[in-house]
């Protein structure tokens, strides 16, 4: 039997799998259930052999700009879960990957992840993978948590440059 891997956008008819595949760790994100019905999460789900295995919850956070380094479009990881029976099979990497191909066609520059200073597997994931090429680098520790970040632009968004050639007469 050939294992096949499936990763999709998850939609509202999803929750009821969302909750049996990680009730303990979705619980901890604060208005899930609300914040998912509203549409306010961005979802991706990896099946392998048609069993739901790992998710990875991320919310858009460059709505909220309360700073200028807030203005580029960053999406915040909020879970990357994979089930205990799935994992060491590449299943977190897939669905990482998918996430940020996804990010690149949509511009987002950035990606960032909380992680507890003490949960040293998933900080060791994220820093020590490669991802499409692309790295997470620690950013700062602000109290028990340390913050994860990727960037996703190296031409600081810029997708067309055109040169203007201005007549020395026009600008008197």
């Amino acid at each position: 039997m050939i294992s096949k891997t499936i990763i999709k956008i998850a939609g509202k008819e999803n929750l009821f799998d969302l909750n049996i595949c990680a009730e303990e760790f979705i619980e901890l994100i604060d208005n899930f259930k609300s914040k998912f019905l509203k549409k306010q999460f961005f979802i991706l789900m990896a099946y392998y052999n048609s069993v739901l295995a790992g998710i990875l919850v991320a919310e858009d956070k460059s709505k909220k700009v309360d700073s200028l380094e807030k203005i580029v479009p960053t999406m915040s990881l909020k879970l990357l879960f994979v089930n205990p029976n799935y994992r060491d099979m590449g299943l977190g990497k897939k669905l990482v990957n998918c996430f940020i191909m996804l990010l690149l066609k949509k511009d987002f520059a950035s990606i960032s992840i909380e992680l507890p200073k003490n949960y040293r597997e998933g900080i060791h994931f994220f820093l020590q993978n490669d991802f499409l090429s692309y790295k997470f680098r620690q950013r700062e520790k602000v109290g028990n948590k340390v913050i994860l970040r990727c960037n996703l632009w190296n031409d600081y968004g810029i997708r067309d440059c055109q040169l203007i050639q201005l007549d020395s007469q026009t600008l008197y």
